[in-house]
This record gives C-alpha cells, structure tokens and sequence, in this order.
C-alpha cells in the first residue's frame, strides 16, 4: 500500500478494519458520504446493525449497567459519565433495547426535548420525570388506580397553574395532558415561576407522588421500572450541574425505581464528587478511546475503533491514502472526527473531487479550531 511518507509507519487501516460487507450502507460517492457523517445517536435496530462499532479492551457500559439492573434486589440508582460527544446517548438506547422487556417498563428522555436548560431548576425536573411516568402508563394501557391518577393530575395542575379549558383547548389538537404541560413549562417563564413557588415547601409532596405512580404502575404491570435521564451533562452553565447534583442529590436517589442519571464528567473533579458519589450505587464510565498509549506508543485497538467508525459509513475508495489516519491523529474524539469527515467530503464535493483529499481534512480542521479560538 502506497501511504504518504509520513504515514509510512501507520497501521494499515484497510487490512486491519473491519472487512467490507455486502448490503452495508457505505456511501458510494461524497454526497452519500456527507448524509452517512451525521453526529446523532444511534436510536433504531437498523442504525446500531449498520453504524454501532464496538470499544475493544474495554467493558461496554451499557453490558455494565444491564448486569447491574438485572441483578439488583433493591431500586438502584447510577450516575454515568463520559466526556462530551463519546457516544453516551448511543450506549443509554443500547441499555434501552437490551433490558428484558418481559421484566422492564423502560423511560428514556432527554432533558433538552422538555426543559429550557437555560433556566433550569431541579423542580422543574422533578416535575418532568413525573409526568414522563405518567406517560408510560398510558403508552402502554396500564390503568392507574383512580385515586392516585386523580391525586396526581390535580396537584400537577396546581403547581403549574393550569387550567381546565388550557387542557380542553390545547387537547383539541391532538396535545396529552401532560405534553401541555411540559411544553408550558419549557416555554413560559411564569408557569415555571409559579411551579417553583408552589414547591418550595411541597418537593417532598411531589416525591411522595410521584413513588405511588412508580408503584401502582409495578404493580399492574408486574415490571420494574427503569428511567434513563439523558443529557443532565449538557446544563448550560457550571453552577446549574453543580446545584442540581450536590445540593439536591439526597432527592434524586428517592425515587422507588432504577434511575440512570448522565452526569457532567467536569464534575467528577470537584471535591465534593467522592462524598456524593457513595450516596449512589454506582458510577459507570464511558471512556473516550485513546489514540496513543502513556509512553507514546500507537494505541492500535482505539485507532481501529476510529478507522472502523468511519469505514461502516463511506467506502475507502472516496479516500486518498492517509486521509483517514491524518483526520484520526487530528481529533482522537469520535465527534470531532466524525464532524471533520462530514465538513471534508463537503468541501470535496464542492470542489468537484471524487476523493476526500487531505488538503480538504485540513480545511475542516482549520474551521473546527476558529470555533474553538
């Protein structure tokens, strides 16, 4: 194989990746390379058969918390970390699609599709995880007992000051009675100023609540409930993931269920980190691949995770040679590499190429750094 010379020393990408295959979706020319380089999770079966590649030497978080969940006798809760953009939402729907669906209801959100994270408040959560509960037990028939669906639904309307002909009118163009209501929570600055108001002195009310939900749907569906909380990692501002996991992390083990909270990983550092981590009965890792071991050496199985990233998405003939070692040796972080690779057969094509030339990586990379100067 010809490589550049200063690629000379490189591992062989095309003879140590994974081996093409028939019916893979790699794309055939740049334009279908530049709709494969999307940086989304991996939700759906057919996404996670054609993209999803394995981190070898490493034990996959998503087979570490579904040990964990199917194990328990007790209700636990988890923090998971990862820096930003390795793959954490993807690894929360392999969880999601893995648990027994004969022994688990499972609820998977995120917080940035129903909270406004620029004003966001840890009653403002709570209230979220209820009515995604609430949810549940609807999208999968499971009749609540009356009492405690109306117990529910009139302290919810209270602390948002909702009303009646809101609900009727809102409900006549197909919104559920809590989708109303979360879209008036991201939305209105004074439904959320009534909200915090209102739970100043009823949290504990809320908590209490929301556990005889989590209960009376265990016991009519005779599942355990598990609920995955997406992108709390993403708070806009420090103080917001500092407020929300260390001075109210004694609420956020009170619900009576399994709870996966991401957490911010900057967090990890703060010195109150190893006191509020026991109050939790775990904390799982996502680690991001290294592209080079501690003395220096070529980290091989986390270049080969990179390399097989982007060949399950574009045939290597759309590559000049070194290319993707060069765009690899740049970023070392899946989003990164993934963006760069997205932005270079852009500027390929626009150019009028039929390859991703290494001048066009550069370019990509230029731009990536003006948005970090």
């Amino acid at each position: 194989m010809n490589w550049p010379a200063r690629h000379q020393n490189n591992y062989h990408i095309r003879e140590t990746s994974i081996a093409l295959e028939d019916g893979m979706p790699r794309a055939k020319n740049l334009r279908e390379a530049y709709n494969n380089f999307y940086v989304e999770p991996l939700k759906e079966d057919q996404e996670f058969k054609e993209f999803y590649v394995e981190r070898q030497g490493v034990v996959s978080p998503m087979i570490d918390l579904k040990g964990r969940i199917e194990l328990a006798s007790r209700k636990e809760k988890y923090l998971f970390l990862g820096f930003r953009g390795s793959g954490k939402s993807t690894e929360l729907y392999r969880l999601e699609a893995a648990l027994d669906k004969s022994r688990f209801l499972v609820v998977n959100y995120s917080i940035r599709e129903d909270l406004n994270l620029s004003d966001f408040d840890f009653r403002d959560f709570f209230v979220s995880m209820a009515l995604k509960i609430y949810d549940i037990a609807s999208a999968r028939g499971i009749l609540l007992n009356p009492d405690i669906e109306k117990d529910f639904q009139d302290f919810t309307k209270k602390i948002t000051n909702i009303t009646e002909e809101e609900v009727t009118s809102q409900s006549s163009v197909g919104l559920s009675w809590s989708k109303i209501i979360l879209l008036k929570l991201s939305r209105e600055k004074t439904t959320r100023d009534c909200l915090r108001k209102e739970l100043d002195q009823k949290i504990s009310d809320l908590i209490q609540k929301v556990n005889w939900l989590i209960l009376d749907i265990e016991d009519k569906s005779k599942m355990d409930l598990v609920i995955i909380v997406d992108d709390l990692d993403k708070l806009a501002r420090g103080d917001q993931s500092e407020n929300f996991f260390y001075k109210n992390y004694p609420l956020l083990i009170e619900p009576s269920c399994f709870v996966v909270y991401t957490f911010p990983i900057h967090l990890a550092f703060h010195p109150q980190y190893e006191n509020v981590r026991h109050a939790f009965t775990s904390h799982v890792v996502l680690l991001q691949m290294p592209i080079e071991k501690k003395n220096g050496e070529k980290h091989e199985a986390g270049r080969k995770f990179y390399a097989d990233v982007i060949l399950r998405r574009i045939n290597p003939e759309l590559m000049e040679d070194g290319v993707l070692e060069y765009a690899i040796e740049s970023t070392g972080k899946l989003t990164e590499l993934v963006d760069i690779m997205k932005e270079a057969s852009l500027i390929a094509h626009r150019n009028g190429q039929k390859q991703i030339a290494e001048k066009d990586v550069t370019t990509a990379l230029d731009k990536l750094r003006m948005t970090f100067d």
